[in-house]
């Protein structure tokens, strides 16, 4: 009797982890992958960012995501958009916040819910 639910269990973890690893693609690897790979970075990667709350790092570890992220054709622009921002960000975080703020404007603003939007739609489905 053990040895039969052992074996139930096992095979329910198994496809589990199958189903997963179709899950982790999200239907577009090169968007999703990396994104899913740093959850705790992806959490936070289109949200804009904030002088005192945000570090250095934080921009930095976004930027660097960013970076391997490899855009649908729909959202070329919005990702190089928020790149953009991103890396203004990373260059003004500590001496010139004001930069930073002036740099999120409508256009990075309605790129980062783009992004934001597939990032939720297709690859946390």
């Amino acid at each position: 009797m053990n040895a039969r639910r052992s074996s139930i269990i096992l095979l329910a973890l198994g496809a589990s982890a199958v189903l997963l690893s179709g899950c982790a693609s999200g239907g577009d690897a090169g968007f999703c992958g990396p994104l899913l790979d740093d959850t705790q970075t992806s959490a936070a990667a289109f949200s804009p960012l904030i002088p005192g709350m945000n570090s250095e790092g934080d921009v930095t570890a976004r930027l660097a995501l960013m970076e391997k992220v490899e855009p649908t054709p729909e959202l070329a622009e919005d990702l190089e958009a928020w790149k953009g921002y991103l890396t203004v960000a990373a260059e003004s975080i500590t001496d010139d916040p004001t930069a930073m703020i002036t740099a999120y404007d409508d256009d990075v603003k309605a790129s980062g819910e783009a992004l934001f939007e597939y990032y939720n739609g297709t690859c946390m489905q």
